[in-house]
């Protein structure tokens, strides 16, 4: 028997293919026999995860970000929470200082000198709709709504010894960069049969493709310390799922990619000040960050240690050709900014500022020694195609950052 951690996350992939690869080894012998093959024998085990493919999601996406560039920084959006309720122990019926600001805002629920039996009812209007959900307290600590409330009626509970600080935000934002630490995940998969289980996961590649026409969409590639299918293994037919049922997560939505605004700056400007109208047809994002597996003697066909490489990230795009200006940076190797963001639902307005769920990238980045610009008498444009690679930053401390707008809570931890 095995164990390990289970699921937390219902990630909504589009394709997901894994192996469990056993190279075998077979001596050639003399041994008076013609036959080839007499004494098979299993090396090392090499699982891979060859295709993790999803479209892009403001909320659900995050395992992309953990697993490929690493943990983020995260703050408040807006930096200092409103107030909804102070501090006070849990009564039948609470004061509300503050209702929630629109659109609708998430709750934090702060609770101290904890006592037996915490819980409060939170009842109120989310997304134009009557919601109530009970949110159970138990132990000092954060937690935080399942809603995203725009208007509260009531928030209470059996009077209890428990003390709240209740405070609301639109959501977070979330900072990572090459230097950050990439993290390994538990990863579980029914395939219509089976149902197995990926300790240890691990990715090596992953892009983020921004194409014009359709939806913007996410890979992944890597490796893991095992495919191990869970249960029964003798159960005919299998056709029904042994992993635990979390609920298919229907309140976040794709993006598709016109939504996106495209800056380009001088690399001794500011990123993200110009926005530039010439990046056409597709924007993708490529890194590479190899890992490296180890097989420790430890009796095991296992990998026991993994290592993380240097990431590499390059970054594909086709311009519209009006003028000469990207060639002339081309041709001068001039280091600039390119800066993408993604723009998806509406969060809020905190000190002057619009806030969109969704991604923005900040490359520092120069011409992979190629432009690449055409004419085609089959297109009414002249156009580029050419590849970048981004080069580490000081001003924004390493050679790619994302930034992430969200209303997950940052409990996310793979």
């Amino acid at each position: 028997m095995k164990q390990c951690q289970g699921g937390k996350f219902n990630i909504p992939d589009t394709a997901f293919k894994s192996g469990r690869k056993v190279p075998t080894y077979s001596p050639n012998e003399h041994s008076g026999l013609m036959a080839r093959d007499k004494k098979i024998i299993a090396t090392v085990n090499e699982p891979d995860i060859g295709t993790w493919d999803s479209d892009f999601y403001g909320d659900l996406s995050l395992y992309w970000v953990y697993l490929m560039v690493g943990s983020p920084t995260w703050v408040t959006i807006p930096a200092a929470p409103l107030s909804v309720v102070a501090s006070a122990t849990i009564t039948a019926s609470m004061t509300i200082a503050s209702q929630p600001t629109a659109p609708g805002m998430k709750l934090i629920i702060v609770a101290s000198t904890w006592a037996s039996g915490a819980a409060i009812t939170i009842v109120g209007t989310s997304y134009g709709l009557p919601a109530t959900e009970v949110v159970t307290i138990g132990a000092n600590g954060t937690y935080y709504s399942a809603n995203v409330y725009s208007a509260i009626t009531s928030i209470g509970g059996t009077t209890n010894a428990t003390t709240l600080v209740i405070t609301g935000v639109f959501g977070w934002w979330g900072t990572a960069t090459s230097e950050s630490t990439r993290q390994t995940a538990v990863v579980e998969h029914f395939d219509g049969s089976a149902s197995w289980v990926h300790p240890f996961t691990y990715t090596t590649d992953g892009e983020m493709t921004i194409p014009n026409k359709g939806e913007v969409k996410l890979s992944l590639k890597g490796g893991a310390q095992d495919k191990i299918p869970i249960g029964d293994r003798t159960t005919n037919p299998l056709n029904t799922s042994r992993i635990a049922s979390i609920g298919a997560p229907l309140a976040d939505m794709p993006v598709a990619g016109w939504q996106t605004q495209v800056w380009i700056d001088s690399i001794t400007g500011t990123a993200g000040a110009t926005i530039s109208q010439d990046v056409d047809e597709e924007i993708k994002v490529a890194i590479k960050a190899g890992v490296d597996p180890h097989w420790t003697f430890v009796n095991s066909q296992n990998l026991s240690r993994a290592y993380p490489m240097k990431p590499d990230c390059a970054v594909d795009v086709t311009y519209d050709i009006i003028n000469l200006l990207q060639f002339e940076q081309f041709r001068q190797n001039l280091k600039q900014y390119l800066v993408a963001q993604i723009i998806g639902e509406f969060l809020g307005i905190s000190a002057g500022t619009i806030y969109y769920k969704g991604w923005k990238w900040t490359l520092p980045v120069r011409y992979d020694g190629e432009y690449g610009q055409e004419g085609d008498p089959n297109k009414g444009n002249v156009f580029a195609k050419p590849k970048l690679t981004t080069e580490y930053d000081a001003a924004i401390g390493g050679s790619f950052k994302l930034e992430i707008f969200t209303r997950q809570p940052p409990t996310y931890a793979l």
